[in-house]
């Protein structure tokens, strides 16, 4: 008999219509600028999260949610997102305590 692995945990996120839609910018301008043949786990879970969102699904992983911090850091501090930096910061506060 095969072994069941638990599914990993998932976390539901409460975004307003422009919180989504900036968040997927983040996610898509990060896919977008890598190399999209990478298959490191980082990549990965940035990709699973940008298909949920996509979707409309907003219940991610631990995993996506630590890959979306880090992105939406990233962006943060890039002059790109200059003007959105305040709707970054609150995203970066609601995914942090989401992983509390």
């Amino acid at each position: 008999m095969p072994e069941e692995r638990p599914s990993p945990a998932v976390e539901r996120l409460s975004l307003s219509r422009e919180e989504q839609w900036t968040l997927h910018d983040v996610l898509r301008d990060h896919l977008e600028a890598g190399d999209e043949r990478s298959e490191d786990a980082d990549a990965t879970d940035c990709r699973a999260a940008f298909e949920r969102l996509d979707d409309g699904r907003l219940r991610f992983t631990r995993a996506q949610l630590e890959t979306m911090r880090r992105t939406l850091a990233r962006a943060h501090h890039r002059r790109r997102w200059e003007v959105e930096r305040p709707q970054l910061e609150g995203l970066l506060h609601r995914i942090s305590r989401a992983l509390e």
